[in-house]
């Protein structure tokens, strides 16, 4: 498995789908997803208005069709409310996206971390359980997952990944490359 982490925007970034997460009480939307639910004249808020996404634990929703977006689609996936985010539920959403990704017979996916954009979620921890659960899920595919990254937690999710990777050396080697911006 070949993971990347680009610290470049993301217009310079290609790849099948977009993978994107919310909390059920994140308001306004933060992160990547509050950039490009802003850069699609609010789609997702207006979802969410409308009671037709939420944000509840394992909710998934793909969405297609925007001609804005460089993407062939966008893969929404609800994490629940940010207190009961801790590391078991960070395992499972890289299971959930990984188990996704497959059935939609995707190969990559461009997606930040869980909770990028929120000051109190620890990157490196985030970084270390999601990549568990998420090679867990994949090790038998041809998953080649891009992680859209800040420059300044960069090195953050670098140290969670490698930890993820020390930890799984026998069950997957994984290729970590960190594309320079």
């Amino acid at each position: 498995m070949k993971i990347l982490i680009d610290t470049r925007g993301i217009d310079a970034v290609s790849c099948e789908l977009l993978g994107l997460w919310f909390f059920s009480d994140e308001r306004p939307l933060k992160g990547l997803t509050g950039l490009l639910d802003w850069r699609l004249d609010t789609a997702v808020s207006r979802l969410i208005m409308a009671g037709t996404i939420s944000g509840f634990w394992g909710e998934k929703v793909l969405m297609c069709g925007f001609s804005d977006c460089p993407f062939q689609g966008l893969l929404l996936m609800g994490l629940g409310p940010m207190g009961e985010f801790d590391e078991k539920r960070m395992r499972e959403a890289g299971r959930s996206m990984a188990s996704s990704l497959v059935k939609l017979g995707r190969k990559t996916v461009c997606m930040p971390l869980p909770g990028n954009g929120i000051t109190r979620i620890d990157i490196s921890t985030v970084a270390e359980h999601f990549l568990y659960g998420l090679i867990h899920e994949a090790k038998d595919t041809d998953l080649s997952p891009i992680f859209l990254c800040d420059p300044g937690d960069a090195d953050e999710t670098l140290l969670g990944f490698q930890k993820t990777k020390v930890s799984l050396k026998s069950l997957l080697p994984a290729d970590i490359i960190q594309v320079a911006s």
